[in-house]
C-alpha cells in the first residue's frame, strides 16, 4: 500500500513538473510574440503543438505571427484550428482570417465568414446611400489594361517601397545582403535588415544598376520608405530607433520605427535628425509628402490609433512640425493602414488589410479634397490575393511602381513591379445648384437624373435645399443632366465645371393653369333648374344639356365640373344629398348621350350657395326656384 502511494506521488510530481515546464514554454513563446520576435515565437509555438499542447491563444498568436510575416498558407492552418475551437474572437482576427482565406482562394468560405462578421459586428455594414449625393467613381477601378512587369532590381529577398528621386532616379528598400554570411538577420522574418538603394530610370524603365544611398544613412538596423522633396535636397525616411550609435527601445525592449530627416550636400546625404513627433514608445514610419510639401503623411500606432497602424499627417512650416492629426475613421481601420502616397491631384493611395479585399494587404485610394473620404480600390492586376502595397506613380505618364509578394512571377519575398497605363480619376466634390429663372426659391420636389456623355444613366437624385452633390467626380468630364419638377418646365442640358466645383441651372416656371371658366357664360346658357324636391332632368334642361354635349365633343380636352344646389326648405343634410343627386342625374344624362364619365366630376353644395338672400329673409316661390339649379365649370 505504501509502495502504491509512493508511486502515485511520484507520478503526480512528474505530471506537475511537465505542466509547469509546459507553462514556462508557453510564457517564453508569448514573450517572443509580444516582442515581435516572430521567427522564435513560431518555432516555440509549433513545438508546443507537436508536444500535444493547444489553446485558443496559442493558435491565435501563431496565426498572427505567420500573418505578419505574410505567410498566409500557414496562417490559415492556425486560424482554421482557432475557429474550430471558437468564433468568439476579435474583429481584427476575423478580418485577418478572411484575408488569408481570400489569399488561399477560399472565396466562398471568406464570404460566409464575412457574413458572420457583419452579424456579430453590425457597425461594419456600410452606411445607406444618401439620395441627394451620387458617387461617380467606381468602387473598384478597372485596371485590367495596365501592364505590370517584375523589375530588374529585385533580389531573392525582400525588395520594396519605391520613391522617386528627381526625374531620373528611384530609391527603394532591400534586404539583399541576406546572402552575405556575416549579415545580421531580423527577428521578424530572418532576413537581413533592409538598406536604402538607388537606381536610375532610362525613360520609364529601370536600368537595373543599383547602389547604396551615399552618406551615413544605412546603419545597423532597418532603413526603408524614403520620400524626397521636389528639389532633391531633403529626404524623409524610416529607420529603427537608432541615431548615431545609440539604439533605444520601448518598455518591452523592442526597437521601434521612427521617421528621420536628412539633407543632400551635393555629394551625399548628411545631417540625419529625428523628427520631433517620434517616440520611443510607438512606431512612426513610411513618410509621404503632399503636393505642396506642406504636410508629411505617415503611418503610426501612436496612442489614440484605431488599429495596428493608422494614417496621420503633420504640417511642415519653416522646418517646424505641427501636432500629428489622424486621417479619421473613414480611412483608418482596426487593421494595418499604411504606405501612403499622395498624387499631384491630392489623391491618397494606401494599403490596408482590414477591408473586404482580395487578400493580404490591398491597395486603396481616396480623394483628400473630398469631404466624404469614400474609399476605392483597384481591380487585378494591381491587387492580388497576396500583399500589394507601396504604389507610386507619375500622373503625367501613367507609369509607376508597386510592391507585391504574389507568387506567379515572384523573385524574392517582396518584389518591385513596374507598371504603365495607370490613370486614377480626379476625385472632387461637385455641386449642382438649382434656381428659378425668376430668382425666387424653387418650390416642390425636384428629381435630378445624371447621365454621362453617352446618355447612360449614372444615377437619380432628389434635390435637398435645391442642390445635389456629385461626389468624387472628375471635373474635367461633361455630364448630361435632366431635372423634373411638376411646377417647372422639364430641363435637360449638358453641364460642365470649368475651373470651379459648382454650377447653377435655372428652371422655367410653368404657366399657371387657366382659371376655371363658367360654361354657362361661354355658351350663354341659363342654369338648369329642378322642380321642388326633385332631381329629374326636365325637357327645358335637356335642350341646354344637348348644347353642352356638342361643345364637349368639339373640345375633347375639356373636363367638366357639375355643381348641384337646392333652396333652403328642409333640413340642411337632406338638401346636401338632394343637390348631389341633381348633379349626378345631370352627369348621367351627359354620359347617356356619349360623354365619357371620366371627364365629369360632380359636387353637391345643398343650400350653402344661394344666388339670393332667401336663407335669411322671406322670398317668393320664384326666388326659391332660382336656387334649385345645377352649374357647369370647365376644369381644363
Amino acid at each position: 500500500m505504501r509502495l502504491h502511494f509512493k508511486y502515485i506521488t511520484i507520478c503526480l510530481l512528474l505530471v506537475s513538473g511537465l505542466m509547469y515546464g509546459q507553462q514556462g514554454r508557453v510564457a517564453i513563446a508569448n514573450s517572443k510574440y509580444n516582442s515581435m520576435s516572430y521567427v522564435d515565437a513560431i518555432a516555440l509555438y509549433t513545438n508546443l503543438v507537436a508536444d500535444g499542447y493547444s489553446s485558443t491563444q496559442l493558435f491565435e498568436n501563431l496565426g498572427n505571427s505567420y500573418y505578419l510575416q505574410s505567410n498566409y498558407a500557414l496562417a490559415k492552418v492556425s486560424y482554421d484550428s482557432l475557429f474550430k475551437r471558437t468564433e468568439n474572437v476579435s474583429l481584427s482576427t476575423y478580418y485577418r482570417y478572411i484575408n488569408v482565406l481570400r489569399s488561399e482562394k477560399n472565396n466562398e468560405q471568406a464570404d460566409n465568414l464575412y457574413a458572420k462578421l457583419l452579424q456579430k459586428y453590425p457597425k461594419e455594414k456600410r452606411d445607406a446611400a444618401i439620395t441627394s449625393r451620387l458617387f461617380l467613381s467606381p468602387e473598384e477601378l478597372p485596371v485590367s489594361s495596365i501592364a505590370l512587369k517584375n523589375s530588374k532590381i529585385n533580389s531573392p529577398y525582400s525588395d520594396y517601397k519605391v520613391s522617386y528621386l528627381g526625374e531620373d532616379k528611384i530609391v527603394y528598400s532591400s534586404s539583399k545582403e541576406t546572402k552575405k554570411f556575416l549579415s545580421i538577420k531580423s527577428i521578424w522574418n530572418n532576413e537581413a535588415y533592409t538598406n536604402l538603394y538607388e537606381s536610375s530610370i532610362d525613360g520609364d524603365t529601370l536600368t537595373g544598376e543599383v547602389s547604396k544611398l551615399k552618406g551615413r544613412i544605412n546603419r545597423f538596423y532597418n532603413e526603408s520608405s524614403a520620400v524626397f522633396t521636389k528639389d532633391g535636397k531633403t529626404m524623409y525616411f524610416t529607420r529603427n530607433n537608432q541615431l548615431g550609435r545609440k539604439v533605444k527601445t520601448d518598455s518591452l525592449e523592442n526597437v521601434l520605427l521612427k521617421i528621420y530627416k536628412a539633407t543632400y550636400n551635393g555629394k551625399r546625404w548628411v545631417g540625419v535628425e529625428e523628427l520631433p513627433f517620434n517616440s520611443n514608445q510607438y512606431n512612426c514610419a513610411h513618410p509621404a509628402l503632399s503636393p505642396d510639401e506642406d504636410y508629411l503623411y505617415f503611418s503610426s500606432d501612436m496612442p489614440g490609433s484605431k488599429g495596428g497602424s493608422d494614417l496621420y499627417r503633420v504640417s511642415i512650416s519653416d522646418n517646424t512640425y505641427g501636432t500629428p492629426e489622424s486621417l479619421g475613421d473613414q480611412i483608418n481601420t482596426l487593421g494595418r493602414d499604411t504606405f501612403p502616397f499622395i498624387t499631384p491631384e491630392n489623391v491618397l493611395i494606401f494599403s490596408s488589410d482590414y477591408r473586404n479585399g482580395q487578400g493580404g494587404l490591398d491597395l486603396y485610394y481616396t480623394g483628400l479634397k473630398s469631404t466624404n473620404k469614400k474609399i476605392y480600390t483597384f481591380s487585378a492586376p494591381i491587387n492580388s490575393s497576396f500583399d500589394d502595397f507601396g504604389l507610386v506613380y507619375k500622373v503625367s505618364s501613367g507609369t509607376g511602381f508597386l510592391t507585391s509578394n504574389r507568387k506567379e512571377d515572384n523573385v524574392g519575398s517582396d518584389d518591385i513591379y513596374a507598371l504603365s497605363g495607370l490613370s486614377i480619376p480626379k476625385l472632387e466634390d461637385l455641386t449642382v445648384m438649382i434656381k428659378s429663372k425668376k430668382g425666387n426659391a424653387v418650390i416642390g420636389n425636384t428629381a435630378v437624373i445624371l447621365l454621362n456623355e453617352n446618355n447612360s444613366i449614372l444615377g437619380v437624385l432628389a434635390a435637398i435645399n435645391n442642390k445635389v452633390s456629385l461626389l468624387d467626380a472628375d471635373p474635367s468630364k461633361r455630364y448630361n443632366i435632366q431635372v423634373k419638377n411638376e411646377n417647372y418646365e422639364p430641363y435637360a442640358s449638358l453641364i460642365k465645371f470649368e475651373g470651379t466645383n459648382s454650377t447653377t441651372i435655372y428652371l422655367t416656371e410653368k404657366a399657371p393653369p387657366p382659371a376655371p371658366v363658367d360654361l354657362q357664360e361661354l355658351l350663354k346658357l341659363e342654369n338648369i333648374y329642378f322642380a321642388f324636391d326633385k332631381h329629374a332632368i326636365r325637357k327645358d334642361a335637356a335642350i341646354e344639356l344637348a348644347k353642352i354635349v356638342e361643345i364637349l365633343n368639339k373640345y375633347p380636352v375639356i373636363e367638366l365640373e357639375i355643381i348641384g344646389h337646392t333652396d333652403s326648405f328642409g333640413p340642411a343634410a337632406y338638401n346636401e344629398m338632394l343637390s348631389a343627386r341633381r348633379a349626378a342625374s345631370t352627369k348621367q344624362w351627359l354620359v347617356e348621350n356619349g360623354i365619357s364619365a371620366d371627364r365629369i366630376t360632380t359636387f353637391g353644395y345643398g343650400e350653402k350657395r344661394p344666388i339670393n338672400d332667401c336663407a335669411t329673409k322671406k322670398c317668393t316661390k320664384e326666388q326659391h326656384y332660382k336656387n334649385r339649379r345645377t352649374e357647369f365649370l370647365i376644369k381644363q
